[in-house]
C-alpha cells in the first residue's frame, strides 16, 4: 500500500462522548499470520459507551484496559494484504471479524466452550476494534463473509446475534410453542433476539420497553405484546396475558431491577438467561420464588465460533436480518454515542469509514 496513516476514532481518556476523537494515525503492521483488512463497516454498541465511560474492568488476571484505545467490537471488510504464511485469506476476500476470537487450545477451547478462552484478547476490549479504516487481525480470526450480504448487515451480526443465539437457543433451550419475555426489545440484541425468538418456535413474544413510541415499530418486527416497564405492573400484565402462567424464557439484556423483573416473569420450571448488568451489577432475588417456582438462572458470555458461523449463514439464507437504525460515517463516532444514550434507536448504529 502507498499510504502508511489511515483514519481512526480513538479515546485518550474517559468521558463524554466528545473524548472519542477523529484521528491520523499509523496503518496497523501486518505481523507473522496477520492479515489486513480495509473496514467497509463497523457498529456502535452500549459496549462502546461502557468503556468510553470507564466503566468495565478487565478479566480477572488480566492488564488494566488500555488507554489510548480504539472502540469496536465489529468489523467487517475486504482483505488488502497477509503475511506471507497466510494461505486461508487473499486480497479481495470479503471478510467480518470474530467478536469472540478464541485460542483453539486452552482448557475451555477443548471442551467446545472457547466462549470462555482464557488466552484470548478480544477486540474493542483489550485490543483495538473496528473505529478504524484497518485493522490487522490473525487469520484464525476471521471468518469468510458471504456475497450476498451487505457490509453494514455483516457489522451487526456477530457481536448481537451470536450471543443472542447462545442465550435463546444453547442456554435458554428455547423450544417451538414457548412464550419469551425479552427485555430492553430496541436494542441491537433486543431485536436480534426478536428475529431468533421467532425462528426458534417462540408461540408469542413479550416485550419491554421504555418508550411507547416504539410500540408500533417492535409490533411490526414480531412481537405480540410490547409492555411499558415504567407503566404498570410488568409481571402482573404477563400472568394477565398467559392466563396465569407467566412465560417460559426470559431473555435479559438490562440487569438490576429488570433482573429480577424477570425473574416475576416466569413460570414454574421456567429460565432466565442474563448477559448485562449496565442496569445494575447487584440484584436482590427472592430464593423464595426461585425454589418454589423450580427456576433456572443463567449467565452466558458472549459467543463461540460455532455460534458465529451458524448466524452468517443464517443471515445469508435470510432468515435473519440485522435491523440497522442509522448509518454514520466514522467521524461521527461520537454521535453514534450520543444515539445510544439518548435511546433514541432501534437495531443498530452502523459506523463507515
Amino acid at each position: 500500500m502507498s499510504t502508511r496513516t489511515m483514519k481512526a476514532v480513538r479515546l485518550s481518556e474517559y468521558g463524554q462522548p466528545e473524548v472519542l476523537q477523529y484521528v491520523d494515525v499509523p496503518l496497523p503492521e501486518v505481523a507473522t499470520g496477520e492479515v489486513l483488512v480495509r473496514v467497509r463497516a463497523t457498529s456502535a454498541s452500549y459496549w462502546d459507551l461502557l468503556y468510553r465511560r470507564g466503566g468495565l474492568t478487565p478479566p480477572p488476571g488480566r492488564p488494566p484496559l488500555p488507554l489510548p484505545f480504539q472502540l469496536g467490537r465489529e468489523a467487517a471488510g475486504e482483505v488488502v494484504a497477509v503475511d506471507t504464511g497466510v494461505s486461508r485469506f487473499k486480497p479481495g476476500d470479503r471478510v467480518v471479524a470474530m467478536t469472540c476470537p478464541a485460542c483453539g487450545n486452552c482448557e475451555y477451547c477443548m471442551r467446545g466452550l472457547d466462549n470462555l478462552c482464557v488466552d484470548t484478547t478480544l477486540p474493542g476490549y483489550q485490543r483495538f476494534g473496528g473505529y478504524a479504516q484497518y485493522v490487522s487481525r490473525r487469520d484464525s480470526e476471521l471468518l469468510r463473509a458471504p456475497d450476498e450480504v451487505p457490509f453494514e448487515k455483516l457489522a451487526c451480526l456477530l457481536w448481537s446475534y451470536a450471543t443472542v443465539w447462545r442465550m435463546a437457543i444453547t442456554r435458554g433451550s428455547l423450544r417451538p410453542g414457548q412464550d419469551v419475555l425479552i427485555t430492553a426489545a430496541s436494542s441491537g440484541m433486543g431485536t436480534a433476539a426478536i428475529q431468533i425468538a421467532r425462528l426458534g418456535g417462540a408461540r408469542r413474544i413479550f416485550a419491554t420497553t421504555g418508550s411507547a413510541e416504539k410500540s408500533d415499530q417492535l409490533k411490526r418486527m414480531g412481537v405480540d405484546e410490547v409492555l411499558d416497564y415504567r407503566e404498570g405492573n410488568v409481571p402482573a400484565r404477563v400472568r394477565e396475558l398467559t392466563n396465569g402462567a407467566g412465560v417460559d424464557l426470559v431473555l435479559e439484556f438490562v440487569g438490576g431491577d429488570m433482573f429480577a423483573l424477570g425473574m416475576q416473569c416466569l413460570r414454574m420450571a421456567g429460565n432466565l438467561v442474563s448477559v448485562a448488568q449496565h442496569g445494575g451489577r447487584m440484584v436482590t432475588i427472592d430464593l423464595g420464588l426461585l425454589y418454589r417456582s423450580d427456576l433456572t438462572i443463567h449467565g452466558a458470555r458472549a459467543s463461540t465460533r460455532r455460534d458465529q458461523e451458524l448466524v452468517l449463514a443464517l443471515c445469508a439464507s435470510g432468515k435473519i436480518d440485522p435491523v440497522i437504525h442509522r448509518v454514520l460515517p466514522l467521524r461521527d463516532a461520537a454521535e453514534a454515542h450520543r444515539i445510544l444514550e439518548r435511546q433514541e434507536h432501534i437495531g443498530k448504529i452502523v459506523l463507515v469509514p
